[in-house]
């Protein structure tokens, strides 16, 4: 076979065309057939007497073959022609071309709503109204679409027509995921608007100004400082002026040397990053925003330390590692934070990244399932990971709702609610409980002796108690915020007792005097908890609206003194005083039930909330792991214990 394959360039077609007359039979001037007008040839492949192309037709890729070699059509032309089913059997024109405008560079960002991409040297470049996305791949070209384009990608190239915008990307192969485009936060965690950005490294640096042909060799440990300045970026070296630009800046270490930044602490001091770094200026004016950009692998060795502690052993940290990668990774093909320009942020909205240093351990894990990921039915699983259970998982379709806000969600068969406390009367068991009777539940977490995957941590049993006016405070002081922040979760209840999203009154519930958990998923969480007040009756769903209303600090409860969060683990015959932690900022799960105190009135005087975990529920608990691995459990064990059914395949395999 004698094949030609060309790229499909933006060309701009000359006026002028070329007539091409055929052979025609008297059978086919008879028949029906189709016109096709100004089709772009992709490819062009002979065998024999037959020539096969592969057209862009309008917005969709068609095949056509022929035996008519009267003309002779190359990849990157525009033809028109008269088809017979998928035969083509007179050329009316073959177009000429002129040199087009075509630029392969790297995506930076990708604003879907706004149809346009930001081009690491051209810059931000419109979609054209019909545009069209091809992915190549294995010498043909199938249809794609924007949500192909990743922002780092460097295998796209687009075709930049006569208007200036964008009418075909095409997408070579497929994309492969080397490198994470993490956003930064500053001190705390608080915003991703950084007023300055100071930066140094042990081995020196380089800041470039790719677009610019800029280049600055900074030596070692000498300090660069950036801020915005007239829609741009200033910098100075040891506070001398060095250079403004209007463009994006780049900040990369000599050799494997770390980059050290010095405006903003985590956990550890100031953090040293890999990488390198990336400084825009913000749409907020006077601010900075700041990328950094490492290998997947390289990723993974600062969110691993910083999401499980080295003492959890290394089989609960091999198994955190893939299910950090398998998380990364979903977010990377979500491009949830595309428009951005990054992947993933480096707080708890993505994963906690270089919160803590790096340890010999957690590298150990990363190196020793390098590439592994879950997957279920060929896709990644959504690998949701939290701190403790108390003896209960949670499914997610009963946590949080679908993208079109429905709750409860659709269910996923790997994200189920299980059991992972022990059966006292049967050793080695699972516990069996119905966690739909109020009762039972009540019974369970209020007992100390129940062991679990969990029972070492301290989060497996808790207890808080708050009086009347403590919980109205909390109440009354959230609810309003909760339902400004999810007005679908937050229902007032009507006269003809269903229940609708209207705003909260400024008093919020008033004196309250009910609570009452009307709905639980199959684990045993809170989906849904009405609170009876002077002002109404409220319906809050979703186990994190719960647990922000009932806030056991005296920031939201007004206490004169603090509040008391008592601690236990498994297997424990009373609460230690030690344990207990002091004005915990949200109630630490949903698996709780409580108990109400009335006068001999009726009246509600206080309440006592029992429950156990710390977390959403959902996924593998890390205390669990922990404790799996502590038992000789392998990191496959331990991710089918808590995502059922799921494969381990490895990424860099194609």
């Amino acid at each position: 076979m004698k094949k030609v394959t060309g790229w499909v360039t933006a060309l701009m077609l000359a006026s002028a065309t070329v007539p091409v007359a055929g052979v025609v039979t008297a059978a086919e001037e008879n028949s029906v057939m189709t016109l096709v007008n100004n089709a772009r040839v992709l490819t062009v492949a002979q065998e024999g007497p037959t020539v096969t192309y592969q057209l862009l037709v309008g917005q969709a890729v068609q095949t056509y073959y022929t035996q008519n070699k009267s003309v002779d059509v190359v990849a990157g032309q525009s033809i028109s022609f008269q088809a017979k089913d998928d035969r083509i059997v007179r050329f009316t024109t073959v177009a000429t071309v002129e040199s087009a405008r075509q630029v392969n560079e790297k995506i930076m960002a990708k604003d879907t709503a706004a149809r346009t991409l930001d081009l690491e040297l051209t810059g931000v470049v419109k979609l054209a109204p019909t545009y069209t996305v091809l992915k190549h791949l294995n010498g043909q070209y199938v249809q794609g679409s924007l949500a192909d384009v990743f922002v780092g990608a460097q295998n796209v190239s687009a075709s930049i027509n006569q208007s200036g915008e964008a009418d075909l990307l095409i997408i070579e192969g497929k994309t492969p995921v080397n490198n994470m485009r993490i956003g930064v936060m500053t001190s705390g965690f608080a915003t991703l608007e950084h007023a300055q950005f100071d930066v140094k490294s042990a081995g020196g640096m380089q800041v470039l100004d790719k677009k610019n042909g800029q280049t600055f060799t900074i030596a070692a440990d000498a300090l660069v400082t950036m801020t915005a300045k007239d829609g741009g970026v200033q910098v100075q070296l040891n506070g001398a002026p060095l250079y403004n630009t209007t463009g994006r800046l780049y900040v990369q270490p000599a050799s494997d040397a770390l980059l050290q930044v010095m405006t903003f602490k985590r956990a550890y001091g100031n953090p040293s990053y890999r990488g390198w770094f990336e400084i825009t200026p913000s749409v907020t004016p006077g601010m900075l925003n700041v990328t950094n950009e490492v290998q997947l692998e390289n990723y993974l060795y600062q969110v691993v330390p910083s999401e499980m502690p080295a003492s959890f052993g290394l089989e609960a940290l091999k198994a955190q590692s893939v299910a950090a990668r398998t998380y990364a990774l979903s977010d990377y093909y979500s491009s949830r934070y595309a428009k951005r320009g990054f992947h993933v942020d480096d707080s708890t909205l993505s994963q906690v990244y270089n919160n803590s240093a790096e340890n010999a351990l957690t590298t150990q894990a990363v190196n020793e399932t390098r590439g592994l990921v879950m997957q279920s039915n060929g896709a990644l699983v959504d690998a949701r990971y939290y701190s403790t259970s108390g003896g209960f998982g949670a499914a997610k379709h009963e946590v949080w709702a679908d993208g079109n806000g429905q709750f409860p969600g659709t269910p996923l068969s790997y994200l189920t609610a299980k059991s992972y406390a022990y059966d006292p009367a049967n050793p080695g068991q699972l516990l069996q409980l119905n966690t739909q009777d109020e009762a039972a539940l009540n019974a369970f977490y209020k007992d100390l002796s129940y062991t679990g995957y969990d029972s070492d941590s301290l989060y497996f049993r808790w207890k808080v108690a708050f009086s009347k006016a403590e919980l109205e405070k909390t109440i009354n002081s959230q609810l309003g915020v909760r339902w400004g922040a999810d007005p679908g979760a937050i229902l007032t209840k009507q006269a003809d007792g269903t229940f609708a999203s209207k705003p909260i009154p400024a008093t919020g519930a008033g004196t309250i005097s009910n609570l009452v958990v009307t709905k639980r998923g199959a684990g045993g969480n809170m989906m849904e908890l009405v609170v009876e007040g002077s002002t109404g009756t409220y319906k809050i769903l979703k186990e994190f609206n719960i647990r922000f209303t009932i806030r056991p600090s005296k920031t939201y409860t007004g206490s004169v003194g603090d509040v008391l969060l008592q601690r236990a683990k498994g297997g424990s015959t009373e609460y230690i005083a030690s344990n207990a932690l002091r004005n915990y900022t949200i109630l630490p799960s949903s698996f709780a039930t409580f108990d109400l105190a009335r006068d001999a009135s009726g009246a509600l005087t206080g309440v006592t909330f029992y429950g156990g975990g710390n977390g959403h529920g959902v996924g593998m608990s890390q205390y669990g792991a922990s404790m799996l691995g502590g038992k000789g459990w392998t990191f496959q064990q331990i991710l089918d214990a808590y995502y059922a059914g799921m494969q381990v395949q490895d990424v860099y395999v194609q």
